[in-house]
């Protein structure tokens, strides 16, 4: 969540900003993608949780879906800065 604050000053002239921006798009990212594994770990070992799970596990994917989306995003507009 550090690189979405940082996304609204980027691109600046200073490298430590960009290198803490791209740390932090990676990090959200793998986060994410974790979240959504391990969410589906749990769906595919434990499918009969019952019906209280669900909103668990439908928050679980709406949240690891999102991360993975922003820092994709982010990892865009910072790979559009590169120099060629």
């Amino acid at each position: 969540m550090l690189a979405l604050p940082l996304w609204l000053f980027y691109p600046s002239d200073q490298v430590w900003q960009g290198w803490l921006f791209l740390a932090g798009s990676i990090v959200a990212g793998l986060c994410g993608l974790s979240v959504l594994l391990l969410t589906a770990f749990d769906i595919i070992f434990h499918p009969r949780r019952g019906a209280r799970i669900r909103p668990v596990r439908a928050f679980d994917i709406v949240l690891g879906l999102g991360l993975v989306a922003l820092s994709l995003l982010q990892l865009q507009d910072y790979a559009g800065q590169l120099p060629v």
